[in-house]
């Protein structure tokens, strides 16, 4: 009896070192998969939802393709066709003293090597689908004949975007790690909305609460249909205050 006794005392005192071991080893695990998409990396998308202020419900998932290979440096690819996820934060209809409509959002996580990353991304430039249809009509010369090159008209080259007071703070470069952005039909200049009636991006989610993103619009539900393009631009945060956790949406807080 005595034995047992000292052989589970023992066990007692070592099971918060093992607890420890195991969580730093997650920690790393959770900081090694976060650093494979370097800050900065811009990532172009097109969606598989279809986001509306007056039907989506908060806590609904939404998701989203990768458009074009992704370079993210050491040998490393996003490849396109993988998948991005997401969820409805929040919803509001006009009512109760305004006219404004917006929907709220965030992405979570990116397919990548068949495991998802965690990840916290805003949002730089929005595209309807006519806009990313019109995009990939090469132009053509008086003869009607494809000019040399089959040269593109890119979303953002010399389109009117919408941008709001204080709105999406646009970037473009390089990322963390220094190589070369996919930008895929966007111009590199691309910013805010094209060819969505006046929906706006109020908030990109580069602020707090980071990766949370924002649409509004005046009267009209935000409607942003499948197969809408977005430039997403991944945060720099660190793991453990950003790209290791998701948001819950308001509806489970309240």
């Amino acid at each position: 009896m005595k034995n047992n006794l000292r052989m589970l005392g023992v066990a007692l005192c070592m099971l918060p070192m093992y607890l420890h071991a195991g969580t730093g080893e997650d920690l790393k695990h959770t900081y090694q998969a976060a650093e494979l998409i370097p800050a900065g990396t811009i990532v172009p998308v097109t969606l598989n939802s279809m986001l509306r202020s007056d039907k989506s419900e908060s806590g609904a998932t939404i998701t989203a393709t990768v458009m074009q290979d992704v370079s993210l440096g050491a040998g490393k690819t996003l490849r396109r066709g993988s998948k991005v996820t997401g969820h409805v934060v929040e919803t509001v209809t006009p009512g109760r003293g305004s006219d404004e409509s917006k929907i709220s959002f965030q992405f979570d996580g990116v397919r990548f090597e068949n495991r998802t990353l965690p990840i916290t991304a805003n949002l730089t430039a929005l595209a309807s689908f006519m806009e990313v249809d019109a995009a990939q009509i090469p132009t053509t010369g008086e003869d009607g004949v494809s000019e040399a090159g089959w040269s593109l008209v890119k979303i953002g080259g010399d389109q009117i975007h919408l941008n709001p007071d204080g709105g999406a703070e646009c970037w473009g470069g390089s990322n963390a790690n220094n190589t070369a952005q996919a930008f895929w039909l966007f111009s590199p200049d691309a910013c805010g909305t094209y060819r969505l009636g006046d929906v706006q991006i109020s908030r990109s989610g580069s602020t707090a609460p980071v990766g949370e993103v924002t649409l509004t619009s005046n009267g009209k539900a935000v409607k942003v249909g499948r197969g809408s393009a977005m430039l997403l631009r991944v945060d720099g945060s660190r793991p453990e205050e950003g790209q290791a956790r998701t948001t819950p949406s308001r509806a489970t807080l309240q």
